[in-house]
C-alpha cells in the first residue's frame, strides 16, 4: 500500500503545486524517486525485510504529506490560510524538512544495502500441498477422470495439462492423486514431481527432477545449469515420462525447463498447477482444466472424513455440520481447516452451532497455514493491484459486487493510473481481469458481450483482506454497529466504512470513503447518515455511496464535500446549483425510479464528470447563449481543473466553450434534452440511454428528428432507447457506425425494418425488449448482421420466425424471453457455425421443444459445444384466434409497453394479450 500512497501524493502534487521554485522541484523529484523505487522493489526477492522497511517509511511519509496538503486545501477554502502555496511551504514544508531529509537518507542507505545482500541458492517449497492436508483425500471423480483421460489418451506427442484455480481449491491434491495413481505408475516409465513456487530457480528445478530419478550425488551439485539441463534431457530421452510441476507462478518458470523435456511422440505428459490463468494457458497444449469449488455433497464428504475419520457424523450434528460446510463455500482448504478445528472441540450441538455462527473467525484462527497459503497470492501481486484487492474488503461477505461500480470506486480512490491511449476504465478493467486470472476474485455473472458483470470474493479471501489490511495499517474497515475505539492514526488516510448504524460519531476516524449497506449486505436503513455529514471527519470524503438510503431531502453538507469524486444516492427530488462545488466529481448516480428531475446548468462546470446515471429519466440542460459567459467564468475560476486536464493527458484544456470532454456515460435523458449543442459538448461519450418521458408530447416524426443527432457522437458504442409510443425508423444513419451494443424497448417497429439495423457495421449485441418490433411474422432478407454475436428477443407477439444461417454468420448466443406466441426456433439457426448458446425464459412449450430438438440434432452429428437452457414460468399455451380482437390489441399492447408499469403487471398483461390475440400455430412440417 506504500505504492498507493505515493501515487496519490504524486497526483495531488500535480493538482496543487504552482510555480517553479527549487523547493517545488525538490519535492517532485523526491516523490518520483520514491515511486521508481517501489516499482522496482517487487523484483527484489532476496531481502524482503529490507524492502518492507523501506515501504513502511515511504508510506508514512507520503501519507503525512498528503494529509497536510488536504488540510491546507480545506483551510484555504474556508479563508483560514492565504491562497498561496508559498505560504503553505513556509508553514509545513520548511518546518518538516529535517525529518523529511532524515527519512530520505534512510531510504537511500537501505536501498544501497539491498544490492550487497547475498542471493539464496535454494528455494523452499511454499505450495498449497502439505502432508497433513494431503492426508485427507477426497475422490474428485469428475476431475480425476478428466485428467486421467488426458494423460493416457491421445495425442502421442508431448502434452502439457494445466490445472488452474484459486489457492486452496485443491489443484495440488488433484495433481497428486493422479500422479500417485497405480495405473499411472505402470503407464509412465519415469516420473518426477517438483514444487516451483514464487522464487523459482532454473537450477533448483532441474535438481528436483533429478532427485526423483535418484541421479543426484556430490558431483551433480558441481555441474553448471546447462550441464544439469542436458542430464535431465538424456534421462528422459526415449522414455514415456510424467513430470508434475506444482505451484507455477509465472511463464518464465516453464520457459526455462521446457527445453529439457524431449518429445519422442510416445505419450509423455507434463502436469502443471497454477493460480494464474495466463500461466496455465501459456504452458498448456490445450485448454487448461479449471478447478471448481466442491458441491455441498462433496464438501460434506470431505468434512466428515477429516472431522470424524472412520466414524459417521452424529445425527444431532448433521444440521450444524451442513451449515458449517455451506459457509466454507466449497473451498477444500477452508473445509479441511474448519474440520480440523471441529475435530478438536466438544462434539455437542451447541458447540457446533457456535462454530457455524463464527465460521469466518474459525477459518482465520483454526490454523495459520490456511491463510498463510492464500497470503502468497497477495504477496505476489504487483503494487498497483494490492490496494484494488484490499478495497474488496469494503463490501460485506457474500456480496455480489457490480463490476461497473467497483471500477468507478477504484478510480475515485485513485488506485488506477491512466496510461497513454487508454482511459481509466480500460486500465481498471485490466486490473480486474488480472485479479480474476490470479483466482483472487471469482466471476459471478457476465454481460451479453462476455465481459464480467458481477464478481465476488470468497469468504476466506475476505478474511485474508481484513488481516492484511490491519497488519499493513493500510485500510481501516469500520463495521456495522461497532463503536470505533481502536487507534487508527497509524492507518493510511483511505478508510472504508460499511454499516447500518454507528452510534458514536466522535469515535469515527477521518474517512475518505463511506459505503452504506443494510444488515448482512442487503438494502437497509442508515438513519443517522444525515447528521454524520456535518461531522468534521468527513470533510475529506472522496466516495459517498448510499444507494440504499432514501432521503426526504438531501443534506446541504453534501454539496460542500469539495473533494468528492463518487456520489451515489438512492433518491433526491432536486439537484441544486451548488453541485458546482463538487469540482472533482467523476460519478453521479441516482437509483430512484421516482419522478424525473431537471439538472441545473451548473452541471456543465464539473469538468471531471465521467459517468452520469439516473434510473429515471432526467432533463439535461441545454446551454443558452446568456448562460455561456456565466458558466465559462465558473470554469476558469477553478485552477485545479486545468492541472487535472494536463495530468490525465486529455489534451489542451480550453475554456473557450462549455463542454464535458471526459463524460463517457449519460443515462437516461429525456428526448427533450437532445440538441446539437448538448451532444457537441460531449465529444467522448461512449454510452447513452434515452427514455421517453410520460410528460413529453412528441410525435414519431419529432422523435426521429431528435435521434438523427446521435451521429454527432463519434465515439458512441452503446445506446439504449426506451419508448412509450411507436417510433418510425426510416434509415440507418440515425445511429452512428461506431455502435456495438443496441437496446430498443417499446418502439413497435415492423420486422421489415430490421434490414436497417443490419447496416450497422460494428453491431455485436442487439436486445429487443417489450415489443421493440411487432407483427406475427419475421422473414429474413439478403441483409446480414455481419458482426452480431448476441441476440435477445424479450416480449414479442412474433409467431412464425423464418431465419437463415447467412443472416447471422457470427451469432454466438440466442436468448428468448417471454415469447409466449413463438411457435418454434427456426431449424436454420442450428446451421450457424459459431452458435454456442440458446436460452429460453417463459416461452411456449413448442418453442422449448424446438430448442431441445436442435440440441439433439447437433449432438448427433458430434457438436457437443451447443448449450441449451430452458426456464419455465407458466406451463400453459396462449393460442387463440386474433381476427375479432385486433382493435383491442392495438390499445393494450402500447399500455403493456409502457415501462412505468411494474414488471409483474406487465408480464400478466402480456400473457393476457397473447391469450386473446395469438393465432393458432401452423402445422409442423411432415
Amino acid at each position: 500500500m506504500a505504492h498507493a500512497a505515493v501515487v496519490s501524493l504524486q497526483q495531488k502534487l500535480q493538482e496543487m503545486l504552482e510555480g517553479d521554485n527549487s523547493c517545488y522541484r525538490e519535492i517532485r523529484q523526491a516523490v518520483s524517486s520514491w515511486h521508481a523505487f517501489l516499482e522496482d522493489s517487487l523484483s527484489v526477492t532476496s531481502a524482503p525485510e529490507a524492502v518492507d522497511y523501506l515501504e513502511k517509511r515511504l508510506k508514512y511519509l507520503a501519507t503525512r504529506l498528503l494529509d497536510s496538503i488536504n488540510l491546507y486545501e480545506l483551510k484555504r477554502r474556508s479563508g483560514c490560510y492565504p491562497q498561496s502555496w508559498k505560504v503553505f511551504q513556509g508553514e509545513f514544508m520548511t518546518a518538516g524538512s529535517d525529518s523529511i531529509n532524515e527519512y530520505l537518507k534512510k531510504v537511500m542507505n537501505a536501498r544501497n544495502d539491498i544490492d550487497s545482500l547475498p542471493i539464496s541458492d535454494t528455494v523452499e517449497s511454499n505450495s498449497e500441498y502439505s502432508p497433513n492436508l494431503q492426508a485427507t483425500v477426497l475422490e474428485l471423480d469428475d476431475d480425476l477422470m478428466t485428467i486421467k483421460s488426458r494423460l493416457i489418451g491421445p495425442p502421442s506427442k508431448l502434452d502439457v495439462i494445466s490445472i488452474v484455480g484459486m489457492g486452496g481449491i485443491g489443484k495440488t491434491t488433484l495433481a497428486r492423486q493422479v500422479y500417485d495413481d497405480i495405473y499411472m505408475e505402470h503407464h509412465f516409465y519415469i516420473r518426477a514431481w517438483i514444487t516451483v513456487s514464487q522464487m523459482h530457480q532454473h537450477r533448483e528445478m532441474l535438481l528436483g527432477i533429478l532427485r526423483c530419478f535418484s541421479l543426484v550425488n556430490d558431483n551433480t551439485y558441481l555441474k553448471s545449469t546447462e550441464q544439469l539441463a542436458e542430464q535431465v534431457y538424456r534421462s528422459l530421452k526415449g522414455r514415456r515420462y510424467l513430470i508434475a510441476m506444482d505451484d507455477v507462478w509465472d511463464t518464465s518458470a516453464w520457459d526455462v525447463v521446457k527445453r529439457s523435456f524431449p518429445d519422442d511422440k510416445n505419450g509423455s505428459r507434463v502436469i502443471l498447477t497454477s493460480r494464474i490463468a495466463n500461466v496455465g494457458i501459456y504452458a498448456s497444449s490445450g485448454s487448461p482444466h479449471y478447478m471448481q469449488c466442491l458441491s455441498v455433497e462433496e464438501s460434506l464428504k470431505l468434512f466428515n472424513l477429516k472431522a470424524f475419520g472412520r466414524e459417521t457424523c452424529p445425527l444431532e450434528l448433521e444440521k450444524a455440520t451442513k451449515q458449517i460446510v455451506e459457509k466454507c463455500q466449497g473451498l477444500p482448504l477452508a473445509i479441511v481447516v474448519v474440520a480440523g478445528f471441529c475435530s478438536k472441540i466438544s462434539k455437542t450441538e451447541n458447540c457446533w452451532e457456535d462454530v457455524a455462527h463464527k465460521i469466518g473467525m474459525v477459518v482465520s484462527r483454526g490454523t495459520e497455514e490456511c491463510l498463510d497459503l492464500l497470503t502468497l497470492s497477495y504477496n505476489h501481486l504487483p503494487h498497483h493491484l494490492k490496494p484494488c484487492f484490499l478495497y474488496m474488503g469494503a463490501f460485506p461477505k457474500d456480496f455480489e459486487i457490480s463490476v461497473s461500480r467497483l471500477i468507478k470506486l477504484w478510480i475515485a480512490a485513485e488506485y488506477v493510473r491512466c496510461k497513454p491511449e487508454k482511459d481509466f476504465e480500460e486500465v481498471a478493467d485490466g486490473y480486474l481481469r488480472d485479479l480474476i486470472d490470479r483466482s483472487l476474485i471469482m466471476v459471478k455473472r457476465r454481460t451479453s458481450s462476455g465481459k464480467v458483470k458481477t464478481c465476488e470474493v470468497h469468504d476466506l479471501l475476505h478474511d485474508l483482506i481484513l488481516r492484511v489490511a490491519w497488519k499493513e495499517r493500510s485500510i481501516y474497515f469500520a463495521k456495522s454497529n461497532v463503536i470505533v475505539s481502536q487507534p487508527v492514526a497509524s492507518f493510511e488516510h483511505r478508510i472504508i466504512f460499511y454499516f447500518t448504524n454507528v452510534y458514536d460519531k466522535s469515535s469515527l476516524p477521518r474517512a475518505s470513503s463511506f459505503l452504506c449497506f443494510g444488515r448482512d449486505g442487503t438494502p437497509g436503513s442508515c438513519s443517522q447518515v444525515d447528521s454524520f455529514l456535518t461531522f468534521t471527519n468527513f470533510t475529506c470524503l472522496t466516495v459517498l455511496d448510499m444507494c440504499f438510503q432514501p432521503f426526504d431531502h438531501l443534506p446541504p453538507e453534501i454539496w460542500e464535500l469539495s473533494q468528492l469524486r463518487y456520489l451515489a444516492l438512492a433518491s433526491f427530488s432536486v439537484l441544486p446549483s451548488s453541485v458546482r462545488n463538487l469540482r472533482c466529481l467523476q460519478t453521479l448516480i441516482r437509483y430512484s425510479h421516482q419522478a424525473s428531475i431537471c439538472l441545473p446548468a451548473e452541471i456543465w462546470v464539473i469538468k471531471q464528470l465521467r459517468h452520469l446515471y439516473f434510473r429515471k429519466c432526467f432533463y439535461f440542460p441545454n446551454v443558452q447563449p446568456k448562460q455561456e459567459n456565466y458558466l465559462l467564468k465558473l470554469s476558469r475560476s477553478n485552477l485545479a481543473l486545468t492541472k487535472l486536464q494536463v495530468r490525465y493527458n486529455l489534451g489542451e484544456c480550453s475554456f473557450s466553450s462549455v463542454a464535458l470532454t471526459n463524460l463517457q456515460t449519460l443515462s437516461y435523458i429525456t428526448f427533450g434534452s437532445i440538441t446539437r449543442r448538448v451532444f457537441e459538448g460531449m465529444p467522448n461519450l461512449k454510452k447513452l440511454g434515452i427514455r421517453e418521458s410520460e410528460e413529453e408530447c412528441l410525435t414519431a416524426e419529432q422523435m426521429s428528428g431528435k435521434l438523427k443527432k446521435l451521429v454527432l457522437l463519434e465515439h458512441l458504442e452503446t445506446f439504449k432507447g426506451f419508448f412509450i409510443k411507436p417510433w418510425i425508423l426510416k434509415q440507418c444513419d440515425v445511429f452512428p457506425p461506431t455502435l456495438k451494443k443496441l437496446t430498443l424497448r417499446g418502439c413497435q417497429l415492423p420486422w421489415d425494418q430490421m434490414t436497417i439495423l443490419c447496416k450497422l457495421p460494428k453491431l455485436e449485441v442487439l436486445k429487443l425488449k417489450d415489443y421493440a418490433f411487432q407483427e406475427s411474422e419475421w422473414e429474413p432478407t439478403d441483409e446480414r448482421f455481419q458482426q452480431l454475436k448476441f441476440l435477445l428477443l424479450d416480449g414479442t407477439d412474433l409467431i412464425h420466425w423464418k431465419a437463415s444461417s447467412i443472416q447471422f454468420p457470427k451469432l454466438e448466443s440466442l436468448v428468448l424471453k417471454n415469447c409466449y406466441c413463438l411457435y418454434e426456433i427456426p431449424d436454420e439457426v442450428a446451421e450457424i457455425p459459431t452458435l454456442q448458446f440458446i436460452e429460453l425464459y417463459h416461452c411456449s412449450s413448442s418453442a422449448d421443444d424446438s430448442a431441445n430438438r436442435i440440441q439433439e440434432e447437433q449432438h448427433s452429428i458430434g457438436n457437443d459445444d451447443l448449450v441449451v437452457r430452458i426456464h419455465k414460468f407458466y406451463n400453459c399455451e396462449f393460442y387463440m384466434h386474433s381476427l375479432n380482437f385486433r382493435s383491442c390489441k392495438d390499445q393494450l399492447i402500447p399500455y403493456c409497453s409502457n415501462y412505468f408499469v411494474p414488471f409483474v403487471l406487465q408480464l400478466n398483461l402480456r400473457a393476457s394479450v397473447c391469450l386473446i390475440f395469438c393465432a393458432p400455430p401452423r402445422q409442423a412440417k411432415g
